[in-house]
């Protein structure tokens, strides 16, 4: 069939290099093949023509229209590879920061649930004290203090566990930022697998 985007290349020569993009990242490996085309004049072949041209029937020729590799179309290699690349990067950074998310959330959550037992025994103290204060008797009074006590000792260790959970989450983040800083050192290899002089007649 014919495709509409190669209409224009009708009569003109040009090239095409086909490599394998290897990224090691966050503990996987992935592979994409990346198509770059220029024309006889070293000019990029738009989008994906370059894959619509290796879809094409071809027929081989016995001698070479250029020989040596174009310079534009190893820049053009190159720009698409960056391209793939910096893809990679951002998929990477916007799942270190749904982990980041993750933890923050689950930090904010504990620390509002920790701090509404604080304002509980609060009020609790506070409604303690009233009766106290109200106590007709003096064994009462007493009983009612030993609650109090009772309760505000509770309420310390409230705080000093909001203190000690912030300590933990605190070394869970730089834990969790470690482990991603090794999970996502990249490394990157690229491996040719043709070059083509191309003509579309």
């Amino acid at each position: 069939g014919r495709i509409a985007t190669l209409e224009a290349l009708r009569g003109r020569t040009g090239q095409l290099q086909l490599v394998l993009l290897s990224v090691k990242a966050l503990g996987r490996e992935e592979q994409r093949l990346i198509v770059a085309a220029v024309d006889d004049h070293g000019q990029p072949l738009a989008d994906d023509d370059g894959a619509k041209l290796l879809r094409l029937p071809a027929t081989e020729l016995p001698v070479g229209l250029f020989g040596e590799p174009m310079p534009p179309l190893t820049q053009e290699l190159e720009r698409r590879k960056g391209e793939a690349l910096t893809e990679i990067n951002q998929r990477n950074l916007s799942y270190f920061e749904a982990e980041v998310e993750k933890l923050d959330a689950w930090a904010d959550d504990l620390k509002v649930g920790l701090e509404n037992e604080v304002k509980e025994l609060d009020k609790q103290i506070k409604e303690i004290r009233r009766a106290a204060a109200t106590a007709p008797h003096l064994e009462e009074k007493v009983s009612w203090q030993r609650q109090q006590r009772t309760l505000e000792q509770k309420r310390t260790q409230v705080r000093r566990m909001i203190f000690d959970r912030q300590d933990e989450i605190d070394k869970q983040r730089e834990a969790l930022i470690v482990e991603l800083e090794e999970a996502m050192k990249q490394t990157s290899e690229c491996l040719p697998c043709f070059i083509i002089e191309w003509e579309l007649t």
